[in-house]
């Protein structure tokens, strides 16, 4: 291995700011074989100078920094995704989110998440037949914008019944006593 390759796999695997007898400390070289290294990764722009004051640098793009659209987390929204659910939506008439989900092939919490996301730029709607399909051509603004709690909205005033959901007390009885809830 030359000593550039070790250089190079130091920085690469190194997240914190480094300076040079940290680098011969690691990986067993003189700083004055380190030091023309050093300077031809700087012109690569493989890494950078954090302090000019005290050589120190750091690996160039350690951070993701792309400003990514989505403003939930952990979340990337998928445009062929969003686009195959449109699809689905518009060959069959749904009013739940459930029954999206068996035909698409995917869970609850990911439809609802997708849905809620292309509420918010308004690529579906929701009418008194269901979900709708509004405006294909905004399907790359998916995540960009997400407004929690769009689809209830949608849904009352589309004049459907909000989701009856079981009092929490009944869901606890139900849990412990399954025989008695009946």
């Amino acid at each position: 291995m030359t000593a550039r390759e070790l250089v190079l796999n130091f920085v690469n695997q190194y997240n914190k700011p480094f300076d040079s007898p940290l680098v011969a400390n690691m990986t067993g070289l003189e700083i004055g074989e380190l030091e023309p290294i050093i300077s031809e990764l700087l012109e690569d722009e493989t890494i950078r100078l954090a302090s000019h004051r005290e050589s120190i640098y750091v690996r160039s793009n350690r951070f993701n920094t792309t400003l990514d659209k989505q403003l939930r987390a952990h979340w990337s929204f998928d445009p062929k995704a969003a686009l195959a659910l449109l699809d689905l939506i518009e060959k069959r008439s749904f009013t739940s989110i459930r029954s999206i989900a068996e035909a698409f092939g995917r869970s609850r919490q990911w439809v609802f998440v997708y849905l809620e996301a292309m509420a918010s730029v308004k690529v579906i709607g929701i009418n008194k037949s269901g979900y709708c399909v509004l405006d294909h051509q905004k399907i790359p603004m998916v995540g960009s914008i997400v407004i929690k709690g769009i689809l209830g909205e949608m849904r009352s005033k589309a004049g459907m019944p909000p989701k009856q959901r079981a009092p929490y007390r009944t869901k606890k009885r139900m849990a412990q006593h399954p025989q008695q809830a009946l």
